[in-house]
C-alpha cells in the first residue's frame, strides 16, 4: 500500500466516521454513499480487466460506481438545506469527466487516468469533514440546523428574513 493509498483511507476512515457521529442527516447520508462507493470500487474497480493493465482502457466498474454517487450527492444536494452538497456534485462531475475523457481519448496514460479519477476524492473528504463540523457549530450556536429545505420555517422559505421586522426579499 503506498502512502496516497494509506492518506486516503485515513481520511476516508476519519471524515466519515465524524460525519456519521457529529453531523445532520445530509452529512450522514453522504459517509455512507461514500462507503458504499469505497466498497462497490474495491469489488468492481476490476469488473473487466484489461488485458493491458488497470486503466489503460476505461474503467467500467469504476465509472458507474461514480455515476451512481454522483446521482445520489445530487439527490441529496436538491433536498439539502446545505450549500456544500452542490460543490461536491461538482467534484464528483469533474471525476466523471475523466471517465468521459478516456473514453474519447483513449491514448491518455493509464496513469493520467488514474490521477484524473482519484484526484478529486482527497477535497471531497475535506469537504465532508468541514460540513460537519460548521453543522456542529450551527447547533451550538442557534440550537438547531435544519437539514432539509421542507424543515425551513415557512416565512423563511417564503423569503422573510431571520428578523420578523424586515419585508420580503425581492424576488427579482
Amino acid at each position: 500500500m503506498g502512502i496516497t493509498q494509506f492518506l486516503f483511507f485515513a481520511m476516508m476512515i476519519g471524515a466519515c466516521c465524524y460525519a456519521m457521529a457529529r453531523g445532520g442527516a445530509p452529512e450522514r447520508l453522504t459517509a455512507a454513499a461514500l462507503t458504499g462507493a469505497l466498497a462497490m470500487t474495491m469489488t468492481l474497480a476490476h469488473f473487466r480487466p484489461s488485458i493491458r493493465g488497470a486503466y489503460s482502457s476505461i474503467e467500467v466498474g469504476v465509472a458507474l460506481t461514480d455515476l451512481t454517487l454522483f446521482l445520489g450527492i445530487v439527490a441529496i444536494a436538491l433536498a439539502s438545506a446545505r450549500r456544500w452538497p452542490i460543490a461536491m456534485a461538482s467534484m464528483m462531475g469533474c471525476g466523471l469527466f475523466a471517465h468521459l475523457a478516456k473514453q474519447i481519448g483513449p491514448d491518455i496514460l493509464p496513469r493520467a487516468y488514474y490521477i484524473a479519477v482519484g484526484v478529486w476524492s482527497y477535497p471531497e473528504l475535506i469537504l465532508l469533514g468541514v460540513a460537519t463540523w460548521r453543522h456542529r457549530v450551527r447547533k451550538m450556536r442557534y440550537g438547531v440546523d435544519h437539514a432539509w429545505i421542507w424543515q425551513l420555517p415557512k416565512r423563511y422559505r417564503n423569503g422573510w428574513l431571520v428578523d420578523d421586522r424586515t419585508q420580503p426579499l425581492s424576488q427579482r
